[in-house]
């Protein structure tokens, strides 16, 4: 029972961004279209008509389905990651794991989770929308044009994004295990990050690896509205969504485990 219950809050985690994904397909319903609506007219009103025409729903669907999960886990994410980190520390350490205490230990530390979180949000939201802008106007390479120095930028900007979470690796670990202040937040994730940097790698890579596939395909809508049928891209969502949960499962408690293994 203590190894299912760590599942609970990771569910919840899909549970909430399937939510999202079906206000996004049900936009004509009474209780989501107006959310939806709003939604859309926020962040980009000039395709908010576009939207609701099908099958162009289906080719935006990814991208303002995306948009308001990353704003949703900006608030959300962290905690319930946090809730899971403190079963598995329970857990590690021989303890029963019980719900209710680490949503109330996770909720203490909710400020310090979300910061941490929402900074390494930014940073990898900043790169991903300008990296091809930098490319093409600092360095000078022109991407339209080559499909070769596209890939190649596509790789880059995936290489990049690793090396970015890496050092966030621990953070929230960290914070679970007692760390009380920002300062003690980054020195032992960092500490433990420069000490093991080839497991951060891999702690990051192979999670990233793995979700690469089911997320580029479900990123595809042009081609597979074009190709297939519009509705297939919400079905890609929706596994990519699932295997975030798995994924999110693997990598966390794989790097609790190891934090505590090897934390001072």
């Amino acid at each position: 029972m203590g190894r299912v219950i760590l599942w609970l809050p990771l569910l919840i985690y899909g549970f909430l961004a399937f939510g999202i994904a079906l206000m996004h397909y049900h936009i004509f319903s009474p209780a989501a279209g107006p959310i939806v609506a709003a939604w859309v007219n926020l962040i980009k009103p000039d395709l908010a008509n576009l939207f609701y025409h099908y099958p162009v729903h289906f080719e935006m669907f990814p991208f303002f389905f995306g948009n308001a999960r990353l704003a949703v886990g900006v608030i959300t994410e962290a905690f319930l990651f946090g809730v899971f980190i403190d079963l598995m520390i329970a857990l590690y350490r021989g303890q029963r794991p019980a719900l209710a205490v680490s949503f109330g230990h996770a909720l203490r530390r909710y400020f310090s989770l979300t910061v941490v979180w929402a900074v390494l949000i930014a940073v990898l939201y900043v790169v991903n929308l300008y990296f091809n802008d930098f490319i093409e106007n600092v360095i000078g390479f022109t991407l339209k044009a080559s499909p070769r120095r596209q890939l190649a930028a596509s790789v880059a900007l995936r290489g990049l994004t690793v090396l970015i979470y890496m050092p966030f690796v621990f953070m929230l670990p960290s914070i679970m295990a007692g760390a009380a202040s920002f300062g003690e937040i980054i020195r032992r994730a960092l500490g433990m990050f420069t000490r093991h940097p080839f497991v951060a790698f891999g702690l990051v890579l192979i999670p990233y690896l793995i979700g690469l596939l089911p997320n580029w395909a479900a990123s595809q809508s042009s081609n597979i509205v074009a190709n297939f049928f519009p509705e297939l891209v919400f079905c890609l969502v929706v596994i990519s969504i699932a295997v975030d949960v798995i994924i999110n499962f693997i990598f966390l408690g794989t790097s609790v485990k190891f934090y505590m293994d090897r934390s001072d």
